[in-house]
């Protein structure tokens, strides 16, 4: 309600893609440029695989069949998008539950995703990243039962595929959970010294194949289209030389990356293009790495205490959000600079860093009194932390 109509990050490009599917039956074609308005048939989101425009096309059809107008629709898009939000915080509780096995720590991880701005704010505007969120983290679900139990069924590896299938048709993010299945497969097969392997491969060839039957029709047409199975729409890289660049300027190499990487931290928490009228970048980061850093060193002391944590599935679940990082920058490098910017592409792994982060809290609070003294805090803040923000979204509109 806050954010003005039209104003979402990109959400001009999006409404696009999902007016030409309900009204054309085509995705539509990819821009080069960026489209800050729906006045146009081309978009820079046309690259996206078409999920949630697939979705959000049928209430569209239906609304325009009715004769709403194209804010009315924009709005009710806009009000979709909020119980899709809702069942990602649902299943970041589920997967925080398997992993903690205690319902007041589950309950933490998801009051903690739910309350970080970006979530909030995204899950409120017309945007495919909150369903590739609630796609990835329910894929991990499965993964990480299957890595603890060393087994999986037929039904369930076909199910993993359909949301890895899913998740990949959604965004990009989605082929992570490939790598991420094999990498819980070798470990399963590992565990067992490699005599179940049959089984093993059997198990991820049915929901890789699954996957790949689901969604391989887009790199198809993607191939068949542009040439490439991933096409780009915007090319401003920040390296136009290519990263082997970097090796011949080591310093400034680790200063961009670093840069970069701030960037991108800062705008997963909260979308700052909203508040910078109103706080320099400085003092929203400085709280922000101070708390980061005593996260860490929090997680270590849990880690060194060992009680009860499942290091081994801690390990698997932190290589989705490495892959993604990895991704980011090499896209960000060779592709797209302005993607420095795009912290909501971290919400597919935020149920991880939610675990971290209560990992993080509970190494330095070790009584009962004092995890509940420290969550009831963490909720105020984050809590006020979002009506600050939201004032200063009513601000900046109110000003332009």
């Amino acid at each position: 309600l806050a954010t003005r109509l039209k104003y979402g990050p990109d959400e001009p490009a999006h409404f696009i893609y999902i007016r030409s599917l309900a009204v054309d039956l085509t995705p539509p074609p990819i821009s080069s440029e960026v489209t800050p308005t729906e006045d146009s048939t081309s978009t820079h989101e046309g690259h996206q695989p078409p999920l949630y425009y697939g979705l959000m096309a049928i209430p569209f059809a239906i609304l325009k069949a009715f004769g709403a107008s194209s804010d009315t629709i924009w709005r009710v898009l806009r009000l979709l998008n909020i119980p899709i939000g809702a069942a990602w915080i649902y299943l970041v509780y589920v997967l925080a539950r398997l992993f903690f096995t205690k319902n007041s720590y589950a309950l933490a991880v998801a009051a903690f995703v739910a309350l970080i701005p970006s979530s909030a704010y995204m899950a409120g505007v017309v945007n495919n990243d909150v369903l590739i969120s609630l796609l990835f983290t329910w894929a991990l679900i499965p993964i990480v039962a299957y890595f603890r139990s060393g087994s999986i069924s037929a039904r369930s590896a076909v199910g993993l595929g359909v949301l890895i299938g899913l998740s990949i048709l959604a965004k990009g993010q989605g082929l992570i959970l490939i790598p991420t299945l094999l990498l819980a497969s070798l470990a399963v097969c590992r565990r067992a010294d490699y005599s179940n392997w049959r089984q093993v491969a059997r198990s991820a060839a049915i929901a890789i194949g699954v996957s790949v039957l689901l969604s391989g029709w887009w790199f198809v047409r993607c191939w068949h289209l542009y040439g490439t199975l991933m096409p780009h729409s915007l090319f401003k890289p920040m390296l136009p030389d290519g990263p082997l660049v970097l090796l011949s300027y080591p310093v400034e190499a680790i200063k961009l990356v670093r840069v970069a990487t701030e960037f991108l931290f800062g705008h997963f928490w909260l979308p700052y293009w909203l508040v910078q009228p109103y706080a320099p970048w400085n003092a929203c980061m400085r709280p922000v790495l101070i708390l980061t850093v005593l996260g860490l060193i929090g997680l270590l002391f849990r880690l060194r205490r060992n009680a009860d944590l499942d290091r081994r599935t801690l390990a698997l679940l932190l290589f989705p959000p490495v892959a993604v990082y990895l991704f980011w920058l090499r896209y960000v490098l060779e592709v797209d600079a302005g993607a420095n910017m795009q912290g909501r592409l971290l919400l597919p792994v935020a149920s991880v860093i939610g675990i971290l982060a209560v990992l993080g809290a509970d190494g330095w609070l070790r009584s009962h009194r004092m995890r509940m003294a420290g969550l009831t805090i963490g909720a105020v803040g984050m809590a006020l932390l979002n009506l600050w923000i939201i004032r200063c979204v009513i601000a900046y509109y109110a000003a332009t």
